[in-house]
């Protein structure tokens, strides 16, 4: 059994089309089956003789019904032989020889319905019917070849310009796949090399601390391969990222660091680029505060305001270096900021990729000093 939920691929959509197309030629032709027959009925034939509706119908169906048949065989054709600017000349005979063909048979056929279902007045005999026919529909014939060929190609065209752009769409997701990934994983070094370095540090002063923090970026490696290769995840996982980092971060900063995270009850189950707080955090601990000094403090904010997520991260340290600018609006896609270390220029280009221009990101210092990172994004629940 197919599971109806799974996505169409290039091929689905062109079979599904293509069957739709079939249905659509097959069927289209009860219209002007049943106008015919309604003109039976209502005014009648040229010699003035009406027919009941029933006779009507199944006169003017068989007639007209007989391109259902003929339709299916231009959609096989246009199916196997391509329109080709380099081939035309063999294309074109072989279309004239199927119109010859196709326009021939229906003659016959239609000749002989007039004859059977006709047969009062002028129409006698069937050869009689035939050259009535020949003379008032042949070009009709023709006209409904071409009609329904030219028809055909257009479908056909569409078919695969949706294909070329299924597959092009396509494509483009998974190279962008594949940088926010490469993105992730440089991420995941970077931090490692830094916790390493802290834990180097410790092994001279306190070998069970050490010990301890160890086992700390152990868990955090392995809530970080937990969400491996999911670009988004739920905001209650990342804060659970940002609180063991914190733990690792406390080995250097010493407890003098206050952490406050306060989330949003309605922002919990919403979904964030993962290890998006942690290098924003990093580099509050980095650039701004300094190891073993009291009173230092990060706060943390996430809160749902429509159909926004706002972020703030703010830190009571030095502030922005120099390096950084505070120009800019806030609802700028591009954030104000040069200068960025890995952690912050590999968070900014995962933005601009998983968001485009819907999202917003500024750095700015605060008047009583140390540094704001503001942060919106557009809910994904």
């Amino acid at each position: 059994m197919t599971n109806s939920s799974l996505p169409l691929t290039n091929a689905d959509e062109g079979a599904r089309l293509r069957r739709l197309t079939r249905e659509l030629f097959a069927g289209i032709w009860v219209v002007p089956s049943s106008l015919a027959a309604l003109q039976l009925t209502v005014v009648g034939d040229t010699s003035g003789v009406h027919y009941g509706i029933g006779t009507a119908l199944l006169w003017q169906g068989s007639a007209w019904m007989l391109w259902g048949l003929w339709s299916q065989l231009i959609l096989t054709l246009v199916d196997r032989v391509q329109l080709d600017t380099a081939r035309v000349l063999p294309w074109l005979a072989l279309h004239a020889g199927f119109t010859v063909m196709i326009s021939a048979a229906n003659v016959l056929a239609i000749a002989w319905l007039d004859h059977v279902f006709g047969a009062v007045g002028q129409v006698t005999t069937y050869a009689f019917a035939l050259r009535v026919v020949i003379v008032n529909h042949l070009d009709i014939q023709v006209v409904l070849y071409w009609a329904v060929l030219g028809a055909a190609y257009m479908v056909e065209f569409v078919r695969r310009y949706r294909e070329r752009d299924r597959a092009a769409a396509e494509l483009e997701q998974k190279l962008a796949r594949t940088q926010l990934e490469a993105l992730r994983m440089q991420l995941n070094p970077h931090f490692l090399f830094n916790a390493l370095n802290s834990v180097a540090e410790l092994m001279e002063m306190n070998v069970k601390e050490a010990q301890r923090t160890l086992i700390r970026v152990s868990d955090l490696l392995r809530l970080s391969l937990r969400s491996a290769g999911q670009s988004l995840i739920p905001v209650w996982q990342e804060i659970e990222l940002v609180e063991l980092y914190l733990q690792i971060a406390r080995v250097r900063y010493g407890h003098g660091l206050d952490v406050d995270i306060d989330v949003d009850p309605n922002a919990v189950d919403l979904m964030v680029p993962s290890f998006l707080l942690q290098p924003i955090v990093e580099n509050a601990l980095k650039h701004g505060l300094a190891p073993g000094h009291p009173d230092q403090s990060i706060a943390v904010r996430l809160a749902r305001v429509g159909g926004s997520l706002e972020i703030v991260v703010e830190d009571n340290g030095k502030g922005l270096d120099g390096l950084l600018t505070t120009s800019g609006r806030f609802l700028a896609a591009v954030p104000s900021v040069d200068g960025l270390g890995i952690g912050l220029t590999n968070t900014r280009s995962r933005l601009a990729m998983l968001y485009g221009d819907r999202y917003a990101f500024r750095m700015s210092n605060q008047p009583s000093g140390g540094c704001r990172v503001d942060i919106r994004l557009p809910v994904q629940n």
